[in-house]
């Protein structure tokens, strides 16, 4: 039974995700540990994702200089070039100074684990994906920070190390169990059982929104027009980054695979990284739980949409 409602859930995921925001937030506070918990759940998104994919070949292809320097490239546009643009469009745009922190927190993130299950999904090439979301959690502790700090006039001291070692054991630990799941089943099984394994992807996204929109409901209701502004915000950053590089797909069309994923690489950040880092932030708590909407809609959205702009591009998981 269980496995069956697993299956039916990574069958139906791209609805299942925005849905799982509504759950979330008429839920009461639920008082568990979440700071165990979720660095449990993101090991599962890693896992849940990296099992279908031939991980042996990836790591073989990704160490070819040509690849290499793909990954590279990608990542430093992503923690070094983006957040450089994103505070220019602020300041040239007159962004409230009362936003401006969120939007560099989030522009000096690395991509959230899920993008990874997320191209899977969607059929972009997962392989490019797993590879820039290992360099960038790897590269962001040493990026993020300093960037932080010469983008913002005021900043609280983050461990670096301790950050460090928290995502790498994130990505190792979700990285073995996928391993084993590989050796244990088989690749055949796995890709039988292909929506068991989206399912719980899907799961572990949807547990993750407890502990964000805990409480935030009340805070939504009392302060409406900020949590809306912060929405807007959210939605720019996130879907307007991940609209804009699909386009350019439609333009260079030889690079549509590549632009495919740096999209949802580039708009899917790992904003809850730097939320428990951080010390207590109404404002940047707020706009957590509001960038969840976009990117619970990614899979929905700019799936329909890759599918407008290239409606004969077959399935890459592992390319």
């Amino acid at each position: 039974m269980l496995l069956t409602a697993l299956s039916a859930l990574g069958r139906h995921a791209r609805l299942a995700l925005p849905a799982g925001i509504g759950i979330a937030l008429i839920l009461p506070d639920i008082p568990l540990r979440w700071d165990i918990i979720l660095p449990l759940n993101i090991t599962l998104i890693y896992a849940a994702s990296m099992i279908r994919l031939d991980l042996k070949s990836v790591g073989l292809a990704a160490l070819a200089p040509q690849r290499l320097a793909l990954s590279v490239s990608v990542a430093g546009f992503i923690l070094c070039l983006v957040p450089i643009f994103y505070a220019g469009i602020a300041h040239i745009g007159g962004l409230s100074a009362l936003y401006f922190p969120s939007l560099i927190w989030f522009a000096v993130a690395p991509p959230i684990a899920s993008t990874v299950w997320i191209c899977t999904l969607l059929g972009f090439r997962a392989a490019l994906a797993m590879e820039v979301v290992v360099l960038t959690s790897l590269a962001a502790p040493f990026t993020g920070p300093f960037l932080a700090a010469w983008l913002l006039s005021d900043i609280t001291a983050i461990d670096q190390l301790a950050l460090f070692f928290k995502l790498a054991g994130m990505i190792c630990g979700g990285t073995v169990i996928a391993l084993i799941g590989q050796a244990y089943l088989g690749r055949e099984k796995i890709e039988d059982k292909r929506y068991l394994f989206d399912g719980l992807a899907a799961l572990a996204m949807i547990i993750f929104l407890v502990p964000v929109f805990n409480g935030m409901a009340a805070e939504i209701f009392a302060r409406p027009m900020l949590a809306a502004h912060l929405c807007l915000l959210a939605i720019a950053m996130n879907m307007g980054a991940q609209i804009l590089l699909l386009g350019f797909s439609r333009i260079f069309s030889q690079q549509t695979q590549n632009l495919q994923v740096l999209a949802i690489v580039t708009g899917n950040r790992n904003v809850g990284l730097y939320f428990a880092a951080l010390p207590a932030d109404p404002i940047f708590a707020l706009f957590t739980a509001m960038y969840q909407i976009p990117l619970y809609l990614t899979p929905l959205i700019i799936g329909w949409l890759s599918n407008w702009l290239h409606p004969q591009r077959g399935v890459n998981e592992d390319g």
